[in-house]
């Protein structure tokens, strides 16, 4: 989605480089360009990834001609760039070339963090035929119709294989991603339960908006309508394997869903926002945070709770309320305008972007992002005793907050924590001899890498 263009050079020297940190943009693939997989050694998947990993390895190798430390690196991502980074700290392939992360939005928890095989096979094959491609009615092997649909893409003009977000029922109904990173016994050599319980653990730095699924009821139309709830419990209903009712009797216990509070429209809506910001990202960010407690690994949470109506732009028409949302924090942290806003940052966002900018650099240069010299309130790490997990508060006036990551994290668990199990998997076995040749300039501006 969208481009580093975005973020302006400018803002980015005004806001990170005059903190005296090195800011690098990774530009790679996306859609098709990036993650098309028949889910076989014909074509295994995740040049995406490939592309960020390329650009570790040269910032490692290149980054001290420009000032940077080579072993001061951190990986930083948002949304689908998050778990990217997530992704990437558990890869065999990227060990030793970053210190640190900062993961936005999303994490390698998230559900829609990784796919299967079957799944995006089922989905580039449907997509293919969309697009024109006649598959024959059969095949000998089922490896000979992945290399009749990889030719079919291969021979396809690029400006064909992008993809949207845009009204988007599987990305915003469903909260998943059609194409996304899989586990292709490469660079993700091994299912995730496996390499997070054999690669090294880094110093983190994790969070996302007060109310994650905004910008998404903005973008797909979305305003928290009764219909759009019980399209929610369906999608719950079926991707947990549990009866409706069962899901029904969660919302009751877990957000105090009934009759009454769907007959008040600003409950209402605001029990779909909640709702859908856990099965985005909340849920996700919980699982990441209290792993880091079970290992002892240095991790700041954060809420990112402001954004400004101005800030919003004309999108505040579009939804049920206003708050910190997805990409909130890159809105500040970059001052670039992901709402197309007609107006730029008030005082208040200024003084929340300045903030922002001191602790996330401190975060990069430290390994805390409570620097030697802050005036700013004391950021927390999470303890391992710490069973609210308290959060940083990003907003004028910030302050350590309980609310977010208390019991309603573990009932949301306790009913419906099957959807994020990580099945264990084997990996695609990749070819030697593999040299995939779809390329593009494609961009996406979600991967970033912090160098001090």
């Amino acid at each position: 989605m969208d481009s580093a263009e975005r973020y302006t050079a400018k803002n980015i020297c005004r806001l990170l480089v005059s903190r005296e940190i090195i800011v690098v943009t990774c530009h790679y693939r996306l859609g098709f360009l990036g993650f098309l997989s028949t889910g076989d050694d014909v074509c295994p998947g995740n040049f995406g990834l490939f592309d960020m990993l390329e650009a570790m390895r040269w910032i490692h190798s290149n980054i001290s001609s420009f000032g940077g430390d080579p072993d001061n690196v951190t990986l930083s991502g948002q949304s689908a760039g998050a778990a990217a980074a997530d992704l990437l700290s558990f890869s065999p392939l990227a060990k030793g070339l970053f210190k640190r992360k900062i993961v936005m939005g999303g994490n390698s928890y998230c559900h829609w963090a990784t796919t299967n095989k079957q799944e995006i096979r089922e989905y580039c094959k449907k997509w293919g035929k969309r697009l024109g491609w006649k598959p024959k009615e059969t095949y000998t092997t089922k490896r000979e119709e992945s290399v009749d649909l990889f030719n079919f893409f291969n021979g396809l003009p690029t400006s064909k294989l992008g993809m949207t977000m845009f009204f988007s029922n599987t990305i915003f109904k469903e909260c998943q991603l059609p194409l996304a990173p899989v586990v292709d016994g490469d660079i993700l050599p091994h299912n995730l339960k496996i390499l997070r319980e054999t690669q090294e653990h880094v110093p983190s730095l994790v969070g996302g908006g007060e109310y994650e699924a905004l910008l998404f009821c903005a973008i797909g139309l979305l305003r928290g309508t009764e219909k759009e709830i019980n399209s929610a419990i369906d999608v719950l209903s079926k991707k947990s394997g549990l009866a409706r009712s069962k899901i029904e009797a969660m919302t009751e216990k877990v957000y105090g869903d009934s009759p009454a509070l769907r007959a008040d429209s600003k409950a209402r809506k605001m029990f779909y926002v909640q709702l859908i910001s856990d099965v985005f990202a909340n849920y996700g960010n919980y699982r990441f945070m209290r792993d880091c407690q079970r290992r002892g690994t240095e991790c700041y949470g954060y809420s990112f709770d402001h954004q400004s109506k101005q800030m919003w732009g004309w999108l505040q028409h579009v939804v049920p309320f206003t708050g910190g949302t997805h990409t909130s924090e890159l809105s500040y942290l970059f001052d670039c305008n992901y709402m197309s806003a007609p107006l730029g940052m008030n005082k208040t966002d200024k003084v929340v972007s300045e903030m922002t900018a001191d602790y996330f650099t401190n975060f990069v240069k430290f390994g805390t992002p409570n620097g030697p010299n802050s005036h700013h309130p004391l950021w927390e790490r999470i303890s391992s005793d710490d069973e609210k997990m308290k959060l940083l508060s990003i907003k004028p006036e910030p302050e350590m907050k309980t609310t977010l990551y208390g019991d309603r994290m573990e009932l949301y668990e306790d009913h419906v924590g099957m959807i994020y199990d990580e099945k264990s998997t084997a990996p695609i076995t990749p070819r030697s001899d593999f040299v995939p040749n779809i390329v593009s300039s494609g961009s996406d501006n979600s991967l970033h890498i912090l160098v001090s």
